[in-house]
């Protein structure tokens, strides 16, 4: 079972796609009001948060920052000595990513794990509704991965309009 209800899931995904709960609720075949949608939105940011916050805490990470509207959080790993991102997605759960240089010496264009790292970057870019450049999108996904998550992390959230 993932970490959150349909319900969630479904605003979770439109709000990411640009839209804001007033349009979330028109939208649905639900008869949803704006106020339920914003109370689903703020269940989902809080269950996101917590389960982001335990993952870091297994992973015995610092926490630089927690992006709960975004479902991200950075974290500092002293043993590797490096930055790790941790993703919500609904398609795979919580992504746990290293920032690293390359695969045990190997870059990307040698790496056994090219097909994976490509897929998952795939899934956030997609889920985030998230546009690389045309100069960042050929940058091997060491790079890329970068430039996701920085995007990710300065992604502007759709405002809430009141009439």
């Amino acid at each position: 079972m993932g970490i959150l209800s349909p319900d969630e899931e479904i605003v979770w995904k439109q709000f990411h796609q640009g839209l804001s709960t007033r349009a979330i609720a028109k939208t649905t075949r639900k008869k949803w009001s704006v106020a339920y949608v914003s109370r689903v939105l703020n269940r989902a940011r809080g269950k996101i948060a917590k389960a982001l916050r335990e993952q870091a805490k297994s992973h015995r990470l610092d926490v630089e920052s927690l992006l709960d509207y975004n479902g991200l959080l950075i974290g500092f790993d002293y043993q590797a000595n490096t930055v790790v991102y941790l993703v919500f997605t609904i398609q795979l759960g919580i992504v746990v990513w290293y920032k690293h240089a390359s695969y045990a010496g190997m870059l990307c264009h040698n790496c056994p794990k090219l097909a994976e790292c490509r897929e998952t970057l795939d899934i956030i870019i997609n889920e985030y509704d998230i546009r690389l450049r045309p100069d960042e999108e050929v940058l091997p996904m060491t790079q890329q991965s970068s430039a996701i998550f920085n995007k990710l992390a300065a992604k502007e959230i759709p405002r809430y309009h009141r009439s």
